[in-house]
């Protein structure tokens, strides 16, 4: 079961951080530009671990 919600969470990481890496391409603004980029590249770092983490239990 556990393992169920694990994954969940885990795409739906991967479904915000694509969505925020894909919006920063609208947009004037270069100080929102490179802060959805950062925070994107950091949701997708921490999906990789908790997939990598997934595979550990």
């Amino acid at each position: 079961m556990f393992q169920y919600v694990l994954y969940a969470i885990i795409a739906v990481v991967f479904i915000v951080a694509t969505a925020l890496c894909l919006s920063a391409k609208f947009g004037k603004d270069r100080t929102l530009h490179t802060l959805k980029i950062v925070v994107g590249c950091c949701l997708y770092f921490l999906a990789v671990i908790l997939l990598v983490a997934s595979f550990l239990t």
